[in-house]
């Protein structure tokens, strides 16, 4: 679902991008209350923006039921940092997240796509970090059935080839239980979380519209893995690429 903005994306202004660096020499509440305004205008709105232009690229190169969703706790993660359980303390983030789902209920429950925003560099991704105890029985499964599984494999080398994306390492040192310990696919079997990405130093186009097709192309790629765990998770056949 996209919700449609009035504004169309024309780019991430410069001011923007300095309050991010800014926040990386200041993170404080002091210096985010005197950069609110150009928080507001010139990274907020243009993240609205870019999250609408994003999600009709999305849809038609990747698939029409992925979530965009141009607002603040929907496409948009938060800029405040959650530090109730962890010991960073820093009340901010130095970044912006993007994130792109196909699904019903709490989006941090499916796989999806993956941007980071910083002053200097952005990082993309497809899949999904951690699975919850259901998902990691479901993908288990899939990983070890001959047709998923080498679907899977498939996915992987073509997400991987993009240059500069790479798979997150395996959780697990061994196979998990259950399984042959020399399973063919044994070192898919040790993820708990499966997903491909890279960082790109930010490029020119990103104070320009082209950013959006700059981004879609690159996620387009690396969305064989997001979209062979959408259909393992949610009961769908996946397919090789």
């Amino acid at each position: 679902m996209t919700v449609p903005t009035d504004t169309a994306f024309a780019g991430f202004p410069r001011e923007g991008l300095e309050v991010l660096a800014g926040l990386a020499e200041d993170n404080s509440r002091a210096y985010f209350d005197a950069h609110r305004d150009v928080y507001e205008e010139a990274l907020l709105a243009p993240a609205k923006a870019f999250v609408a232009a994003l999600g009709e690229q999305l849809h038609a190169r990747i698939a029409p039921g992925l979530r965009a969703e141009p607002r603040v706790n929907g496409s948009i993660l938060r800029i405040n940092r959650d530090t109730r359980f962890t010991n960073d303390k820093r009340p901010y983030k130095e970044h912006l997240d993007f994130w792109f789902w196909e699904g019903d209920g709490a989006s941090r429950a499916y796989p999806g796509l993956f941007v980071r925003l910083r002053p200097a560099a952005v990082e993309l991704g497809a899949g999904m970090h951690r699975f919850e105890a259901s998902a990691l029985a479901a993908y288990r499964s899939a990983v070890a059935d001959e047709g998923t599984g080498e679907a899977l494999e498939a996915a992987v080398a073509a997400a991987a080839a993009v240059r500069g994306a790479a798979v997150n390492a395996p959780a697990l040192k061994r196979v998990p239980r259950g399984f042959a310990a020399d399973h063919p696919r044994g070192e898919l079997l040790r993820h708990d979380g499966l997903y491909v990405g890279g960082e790109w130093k930010l490029p020119r186009v990103a104070g320009g519209p082209g950013f959006v097709g700059w981004t879609a192309e690159r996620l387009e790629r690396m969305a064989p893995v997001e979209r062979w765990l959408s259909a393992a998770l949610t009961d769908r056949s996946p397919h090789p690429a």
